[in-house]
């Protein structure tokens, strides 16, 4: 062994090591092994905290950026369900808050953030399930039987000359391998209907579903503006901060509206009540020669999804309109809160031609 070093220069050490930046553990992984992880999720949100981002920015963020960080790691370990839960809390911690700050009033919670965008939510993944979903990838590269040492290690060593479907485990089984087996009876299930699935099918296969929201079309099409299809996704679900919300929450003794100071101000009032509001879609539709026949929130939205179909240039002008619409007022609203002075229809008027 000693020659051997001398030989090779290598150093003589015992686990857990790091690996390609990985915590190699003969038992089961416990936080401390992956502080490491957490620290580098910590790290690339740090760096955004101090900038001034919007919803659609994190949003692209947590998507790219630190899903790719998680992604590597649940590739390779099954994790503890307290570190998955971790980086799912400072995801929405940062999704809400800007910071590491506890997201206290969050306005949608995290787990239906993470439904499809056809099914209400953004799409992002539940960090636990797909963690789920790359151990029974793992499973698929088993039945394979070949295409890395991991594989040829467990056949060679572990499994020897027994089906994985019937491999009965000993005492001196790993943790790992204990974990991947109580997944049997799902991946039995998954495979059954294909044997070439791809780790996107089994996420597919294993993620929780809800039913498939009318209006997810007028918001996520090609060439929406990421800005405004967030708040107006917000404002679709009427989880935007209206006074009559922050009543709710007790967060507000104050309800009538900051501009017109008469009427309650609410997702109806502020969109679709308001006279500035009435004024400024119809502007827009007359531009577009269609005719304003919607008195209510529930109306203007039904009437959209089921007239708004199709890929052509004036419905995709339309749905352009309509999210720069909900964005430009609902910025107007918090900009006469911290600013004082309300801006005329022509001057929104002005603001949404540009952005279209």
């Amino acid at each position: 062994m000693d020659l051997f070093q001398q030989i090779y220069g290598f150093k003589k050490d015992s686990l857990p090591v790091r690996y390609l930046g990985i915590s190699l553990v003969t038992r089961k992984l416990t936080e401390k092994d992956c502080v490491v992880f957490i620290e580098k999720i910590k790290q690339r949100l740090h760096h955004w905290y101090a900038i001034n981002l919007s919803y659609a920015d994190i949003l692209e963020l947590i998507r790219s950026v630190i899903f790719s960080v998680s992604n590597y790691w649940c590739r390779q370990l099954i994790l503890p369900n307290s570190i998955l839960a971790k980086v799912d809390q400072l995801c929405s911690r940062f999704f809400w808050k800007g910071d590491d700050k506890p997201a206290k009033g969050a306005r949608i919670s995290w787990d239906f953030i993470c439904f499809s965008k056809a099914e209400g939510g953004l799409g992002l993944k539940n960090t636990k399930i797909w963690n789920k979903a790359c151990s029974i990838d793992l499973i698929r590269k088993i039945l394979a039987g070949h295409g890395s040492l991991w594989v040829a290690w467990l056949k060679t060593y572990v499994f020897k000359d027994q089906d994985f479907w019937n491999f009965v485990a000993g005492s001196n089984v790993s943790w790992s391998i204990n974990r991947l087996l109580k997944l049997r009876p799902t991946s039995l299930s998954i495979f059954s209907s294909s044997s070439s699935l791809r780790l996107r099918d089994i996420w597919e296969s294993i993620r929780i579903k809800r039913e498939k929201v009318p209006w997810h079309n007028l918001i996520w099409f090609p060439m929406h503006i990421p800005k405004f299809s967030l708040i107006t996704w917000m404002s679709l679900l009427n989880r935007l901060p209206t006074r009559d919300q922050l009543l709710k929450m007790g967060i507000s003794t104050e309800g009538t509206c900051v501009n017109c100071r008469d009427d309650q101000e609410t997702r109806n009032h502020i969109f679709c009540q308001r006279t500035l509001a009435v004024r400024l879609w119809s502007s827009v539709l007359s531009l577009n020669s269609v005719k304003n026949t919607s008195s209510t929130w529930e109306e203007m939205v039904n009437r959209a999804s089921s007239t708004w179909k199709g890929k052509s240039l004036l419905i995709t002008i339309l749905k352009i309109s309509w999210t720069t619409y909900i964005y430009t007022l609902w910025e107007e609203r918090n900009h006469r809160i911290f600013q004082g002075r309300q801006r005329s229809t022509d001057e929104l008027f002005n603001v949404i031609i540009e952005a279209v």
